[in-house]
């Protein structure tokens, strides 16, 4: 995310979680294998990480968890399994995000908050570290957004599980795509609203 766009919230949702989905599903749909795909979107996730770390001196953590995510997906991907198996894998990934989600609630950096702060710029993390240490109500804000991410993720893996056993294997293929899409669409819209509000009531751009 960069702080020099009119939407930085946005931003930050296109480039550290919508383009690496994007290219691991184009790659599917293109025809490449899912160890391929999910290579590729692990690569781009890191490329943004060293790209933030470089131009901005911080860590971009959205995009380290959705690498991690994509990662974990890979070393699964390798293992072997019935075709129930191989479809439930999307669950682990996902739990595994949303627990970085909901632990990171219990720290004063949540990892929304770590993200907005490493796509800002150094008078942007100044300002972002005094509403912090100033104004509990800003850190609290933060706090929830992750909290809800970290819930509606673990509720999606939740509930792809009975899915996996009930439908399937070639339906199920196509709404466990569906599922996730319909999830971070969602929370995407959420944040990006919730974090406008965040901004007006305390006078900085997140």
């Amino acid at each position: 995310m960069t702080a020099h766009g009119r939407n930085p919230t946005l931003s930050l949702l296109l480039w550290d979680v919508a383009l690496p989905l994007a290219v691991y599903y184009g790659l599917r749909l293109a025809g490449q294998n899912e160890q391929v795909s999910l290579l590729a979107g692990a690569v781009v996730a890191g490329a943004r990480i060293a790209w933030v770390a470089v131009r901005e001196r911080s860590f971009d953590g959205f995009a380290a968890l959705l690498a991690g995510v994509l990662g974990a997906g890979l070393v699964l991907s390798l293992a072997s399994g019935d075709a129930k198996f191989l479809l439930l894998k999307e669950s682990f990934a996902t739990a595994t995000a949303a627990i970085v989600l909901l632990v990171s609630c219990f720290s004063r950096t949540p990892m929304v908050l770590v993200a907005v702060r490493a796509g800002s710029n150094a008078a942007k993390r100044t300002e972002i570290d005094r509403l912090g240490d100033e104004v509990p109500a800003f850190r609290r804000a933060f706090t929830r957004m992750s909290a809800v991410w970290g819930v509606a993720l673990l509720l999606e893996a939740a509930v792809r599980v009975p899915l996996v056993y009930t439908l399937s294997a070639d339906v199920m293929n196509a709404l466990s795509v569906a599922l996730l899409i319909a999830v971070i669409g969602g929370l995407s819209l959420w944040s990006v609203r919730y974090a406008e509000k965040i901004q007006k009531r305390h006078s900085v751009t997140t």
